[in-house]
C-alpha cells in the first residue's frame, strides 16, 4: 500500500492548497502503523509526490514503476469538508503562441502584425463560446507574455490555457474547437499561430469500498462525514493518473471549521496554519492509519477494494 505525501506550494500565496497538510498526514499515518504492522507480511510506501500543482509529478511516477507492485494507494487532502470521496476535472493545458511583426506604434504601425492583437482575439473567443460550452465544462487562462513595450507593435505573444471536463473523453471534441479558435484569432491578425498541448491529467476514479472504510474511521476519531457534491466546488489532481493504475482515493478532511473557504486563496492559506487546522489534520492521520491497518488485517475487504478497481478499469 501507498501512502502519498504532496508537499508543494503555490506562487506568491504559499499552502493555499494545504500540501504542508498531506506530507505530514501520510508521514504520521505510516510512523504509527510502523510498530503495528511489523508481524504482517505487508509493505507501507511513503511516496513524496512533488509537482501536483505544476507538472503532474505522479505520471513520471507512474512512468518509473513506482506503483507496479502497489495493491491500494491513498491520500487525503485539505479542503472545507470531509469526505472519502472526490470529484474531479481531467484537463489539458496548453501553451499557445503568437508571432507577428514589431514596428514603431505610432510612427510605423502600418508595418507592423500585432500578435497582440491575435492573443486579444483568442481570449475574446474563448469568451463567446463559454456560452455554448456543455455543463460543468471550464475554460481558463492567463497571457504569460502580452508583448516587448508598449510603443512597440507586439511581435511575439504567449498564454497559458487550460480547459476541463469531468471525463477526458470530453476533452477531445473540446480540444478540437479551440484549436481552431487559435487558428481563426491568428489568421484575423494575420499572425503565425502555433498551439501544444502540455499537461494533461485524469479524473479521480473513486474507490467506492475503500472510500467508505475511510469515512467509517473519520466517524471512530470524531470527524462529521458530509457527501461529496459539485457544488462544494471541483478541481483537478494528478492523484487521477494514479487511479487509472491502481485502487485509489483522494479524500478530504475539513481544516476550515465548517467555514466554506475555497483552497488557492489566501484565507485558506491561513486555514493550513491554524491551531484548528492541525487538529483536523490529526484526526485525519489517526483515521488515515486505521485504514491502512484494517486492509492489513481483513482480507475480505482488501479484496473487495481490489475487486472493485478491476471491475471499474474494464470501463475504461
Amino acid at each position: 500500500m501507498a501512502l502519498l505525501a504532496e508537499y508543494d506550494a503555490l506562487p506568491e500565496i504559499g499552502h493555499a492548497c494545504g500540501h504542508n497538510m498531506i506530507g505530514v498526514m501520510s508521514c504520521g499515518a505510516a510512523v504509527a502503523l510502523k510498530k503495528a504492522l511489523k508481524d504482517l507480511q505487508f509493505t507501507l510506501l511513503v511516496v513524496g509526490c512533488p509537482a501536483e500543482e505544476r507538472g503532474a509529478g505522479k505520471k513520471d511516477f507512474i512512468k518509473a514503476g513506482v506503483f507496479k507492485d502497489v495493491d491500494v494507494a491513498m491520500m487525503i487532502h485539505p479542503a472545507s469538508m470531509s469526505t472519502g470521496f472526490d470529484i474531479s476535472y481531467a484537463i489539458r493545458r496548453y501553451k499557445v503562441e503568437f508571432f507577428g511583426r514589431s514596428a514603431h506604434a505610432a510612427a510605423d504601425p502600418v508595418s507592423g502584425k500585432n500578435a497582440l492583437d491575435a492573443m486579444i482575439l483568442l481570449f475574446n473567443a474563448v469568451g463567446l463560446w463559454r456560452q455554448q460550452l456543455p455543463e460543468k465544462v471550464r475554460i481558463h487562462g492567463i497571457i504569460t507574455n502580452g508583448g516587448q513595450s508598449f510603443n512597440t507593435i507586439p511581435e511575439y505573444t504567449s498564454a497559458e490555457i487550460g480547459i476541463r471536463a469531468l471525463r477526458v473523453e470530453q476533452l477531445e471534441s473540446l480540444e478540437q474547437r479551440f484549436f481552431t479558435l487559435v487558428r481563426a484569432a491568428g489568421d484575423m491578425a494575420d499572425c503565425k499561430a502555433n498551439v501544444a498541448r502540455e499537461e494533461e491529467m485524469l479524473e479521480v476514479y473513486v474507490n467506492v469500498p475503500l472510500a467508505k472504510k475511510l469515512e467509517e474511521n473519520y466517524r471512530l476519531v470524531g470527524e462529521e462525514v458530509v457527501p461529496r457534491t459539485y457544488e462544494q466546488g471541483v478541481g483537478s489532481t494528478d492523484m487521477g493518473e494514479v487511479s487509472h493504475v491502481v485502487a485509489a482515493i483522494h479524500a478530504y478532511i475539513n481544516i476550515t471549521n465548517g467555514k466554506p473557504i475555497p483552497t488557492h486563496t489566501r484565507e485558506f492559506a491561513k486555514a493550513a496554519n491554524s491551531p484548528e487546522g492541525y487538529q483536523a489534520m490529526l484526526r485525519a492521520t489517526k483515521a488515515l492509519a486505521f485504514t491502512v491497518y484494517d486492509l492489513a488485517t481483513d482480507e475480505r475487504l482488501l479484496q473487495e477494494v481490489k475487486q472493485y478497481f478491476q471491475e471499474r478499469r474494464r470501463e475504461f
